[in-house]
């Protein structure tokens, strides 16, 4: 039976509905938010995430979020301009799983994620999956052209035990999201990585080769006393609206590089003078990362337009 007015300190596991999940290596509980917390306002869609470290406390018998502590970082999502999405918190690396066919995930997503990832201040991660469905030529273009910027990669398996120990050897002791398109085998990949069926599989479809989603919630998973995955639903693109055109520019480390020969304080909002964009509009920029880049330009700087029920759909203020 649980003891009453003991305070702990937890690592939030799950988000459902009212409900949170709380807990570390050895035990996981159930609690809600204290009072005056849900009545405090916010900017984000939920100000409570996956990896956010609490004190709780057990009033009558159930455990009670009093207080957050201070985050040392937060993933954001945001492909609205009034839909803030912390995707989870107090992260070290962020595991972006790409898989190399069926289906293919288009280098788009992967620039796009890492643009977001590097906002954040983590580390990416960059697992290729299926590497057994395809050539090694295919597979060393893949990592060459990341690993040469500057990038950790990895090809991964789920039918090489190799591969996967050789990532659980590069998160240990750290805390990592697991982020990917539906059907890239993370589900499959997890439950190799726990040694136990932690999510339900799903098969890609025959007809459209895209997968189907599994993961319907954030879930932080203990490997270890001090080794957290969090695995995350699949999504179609991490939206950005909430970087700026100089701080997308700076997530490629071949435009960043340039920024010490511009000229102009904040010159990549003028009409000229940027010597990352100048770089970005030459002959010598990767074609597939010129696109991915342009891309994500033209997605920040275009105008959203908005229907009523749009914006009072994210009213994030909570009613006294």
């Amino acid at each position: 039976m649980e003891k009453d007015n003991v305070k702990e300190k937890f690592i939030i596991t799950k988000v459902y509905g009212a409900y949170y999940e709380i807990g570390n290596f050895h035990e996981i509980k159930r609690a809600t938010l204290k009072g005056k917390l849900r009545l405090e306002e916010y900017n984000e869609r939920h100000p409570f995430v996956v990896g956010d470290y609490v004190d709780a406390e057990c009033c009558n018998g159930d455990w009670v979020i009093q207080k957050r502590h201070k985050r040392k970082n937060h993933l954001i999502r945001k492909s609205n301009p009034v839909d803030t999405h912390v995707l989870c918190a107090n992260v070290d690396r962020v595991a972006i799983i790409a898989s190399l066919k069926n289906p293919e995930t288009k280098d788009g997503f992967i620039d796009r994620s890492i643009a977001a990832v590097h906002h954040s201040g983590t580390t990416p991660l960059i697992l290729f999956s299926k590497k057994d469905l395809v050539d090694e030529n295919e597979i060393s273009l893949k990592i060459n052209k990341y690993r040469s910027l500057g990038y950790e990669v990895l090809p991964i398996s789920n039918n090489d035990p190799g591969s996967i120990q050789e990532f659980l050897d590069i998160i240990d002791g750290k805390t990592t999201y697991l982020v990917g398109n539906s059907g890239v085998g993370k589900s499959s990949f997890i439950n190799l990585a726990t040694k136990k069926a932690v999510q339900k599989i799903n098969e890609v479809s025959l007809t459209t080769h895209k997968g189907k989603h599994t993961t319907t919630n954030t879930t932080a998973i203990f490997l270890n006393s001090s080794t957290i995955l969090i695995d995350s639903p699949g999504i179609k693109e991490w939206g950005i609206l909430h970087l700026s055109v100089s701080e997308l520019l700076m997530t490629f480390p071949e435009l960043s590089t340039k920024m010490d020969s511009c000229l102009l304080s904040n010159c990549c909002s003028t009409e000229g003078g940027c010597e990352m964009i100048e770089e970005l509009n030459s002959d010598s920029m990767d074609v597939d990362r010129k696109k991915s880049m342009q891309s994500m330009l033209f997605s920040i700087q275009s105008d959203y337009r908005l229907r009523a029920d749009d914006i009072n759909k994210f009213k994030y203020k909570r009613r006294k």
